[in-house]
């Protein structure tokens, strides 16, 4: 989906006047950084528009519930992601006086504007870098790979001869009787 307009010509003639939507709307997958997660059915969101004289501004909530992969043990879990929608959009020849700082979307001259790019960065903000299906999270073992949440592995955690840093964990373990 490139976008979701909703028209704000009625409310456009009268400061403080407020329209609400409630809809749900397809997405493939929200991708953050190196993590990609699939939507399991149509993201929702509840948003009201409200005209401020020269701008329209917006709030509410959008909800997506995703599969995520762990990014310790790799499962793939359900996840539900919940954002807070800000939008701020100005009719066009009324940007004097809006700092440049200022994030915003023009109103098109038929009175419509796009919702979708406010509530896809309130998805973004809140979905994690590192998904975790539980905050105790055992991972996968370093050495063969075994699922560490379902038990001890059996490889002990045999220190890799390859490893490069294999050699300082000796050292550590010198280090630490010399003291006594």
């Amino acid at each position: 989906m490139d976008n979701y307009l909703v028209s704000v010509t009625s409310i456009l003639d009268e400061l403080g006047a407020t329209i609400e939507v409630a809809d749900e709307f397809p997405l493939e997958s929200i991708v953050v950084g190196d993590e990609t997660f699939v939507l399991q059915s149509p993201a929702t969101f509840s948003i009201w528009l409200t005209h401020t004289g020269t701008s329209v501004v917006s709030g509410g909530s959008v909800v997506a519930d995703v599969l995520a992969t762990c990014s310790r043990c790799l499962c793939e879990f359900p996840f539900r992601i919940e954002g807070e929608v800000d939008g701020f959009y100005v009719e066009p020849g009324k940007q004097d006086g809006i700092p440049e700082d200022q994030d915003y979307e023009l109103v098109d001259a038929a009175g419509v504007v796009d919702v979708l790019p406010s509530l896809m960065v309130a998805l973004v903000l809140e979905a994690p870098f590192a998904p975790l299906h539980d905050e105790d999270c055992a991972g996968l073992c370093a050495t063969c790979g075994a699922d560490l949440n379902a038990g001890p592995c059996g490889c002990a955690g045999a220190p890799d001869e390859e490893n490069p840093f294999a050699a300082l964990g000796a050292l550590l373990t010198d280090g630490a009787a010399s003291e006594e």
